[in-house]
């Protein structure tokens, strides 16, 4: 008979500073090196590769090859998912030195948040298509569909479809906000559709998202924020 799940193994892995800093970077869904990420966590290349093995040992890092680069990311979704259920209840910032982010200004206003939209900018977001029937009015967690593609802002980024492959809709806590943004299907073309119309930029060495010019008229003509 199957025991009961080790929860204290992966908290054990996660409960390090430096690794939890790690997995803080690695919630922008890209993949990073070694390097990177010891850079993120204020620590020598050397000591990351241990902390990293750590991370790959407890299912939550995942590693690739890419020519001669090990690159890392979160192991999925369910990873992410975790990540995002802690920094809801964790006090408000890492020690200085391993804070991944720039100071809470850029952070709070928009994030990459592994494929989709957090912070300011996701929680007003979420709030529209919630306010206009798009989607229904999610708890933290639950998952829905998408009730129309007929709004100003999908037809705007051209989104008219999703794939099945996941929930169309998934309600995220947002940590620094106290309410939602949207993950799942709808998120995550709602973040593509951002970056490849021009309308956020990533900020470089973080998950700080900038809004550009062209971005904050869009914004404004759809009343979002």
């Amino acid at each position: 008979m199957p025991g009961e799940p080790d929860i204290a193994s992966v908290a054990q892995a996660i409960g390090e500073p430096a690794r939890a800093a790690m997995l803080l970077q690695l919630m922008d869904g890209d993949a990073h090196s070694a390097r990177a990420l010891a850079a993120v966590a204020g620590i020598a290349p050397s000591t990351a590769s241990s902390h990293l093995r750590r991370l790959r040992d407890a299912g939550l890092v995942q590693a690739t090859e890419a020519g001669r680069q090990r690159l890392h990311r979160l192991a999925g979704p369910e990873v992410a998912q975790l990540v995002e259920a802690l920094t809801a209840l964790a006090p408000p910032r890492l020690p200085e030195r391993l804070q991944p982010d720039p100071p809470s200004g850029p952070l709070l206003r928009a994030r990459a948040c592994y494929g989709h939209v957090g912070g300011q900018l996701g929680v007003d977001v979420a709030a529209r298509l919630r306010e206009d029937g798009v989607v229904d009015d999610l708890a933290p967690g639950e998952s829905g569909t998408v009730r129309t593609f007929d709004h100003p802002l999908l037809k705007a980024l051209c989104i008219s479809a999703l794939p099945d492959a996941r929930p169309g809709v998934r309600a995220c806590l947002d940590w620094s906000h106290g309410t939602i943004h949207l993950a799942g299907a709808l998120g995550a073309a709602l973040f593509t559709a951002f970056l490849d119309d021009g309308w956020v930029r990533r900020r470089p060495g973080g998950r700080a998202l900038r809004i550009t010019g062209p971005g904050r008229r869009r914004f404004a003509e759809l009343r979002i924020g």
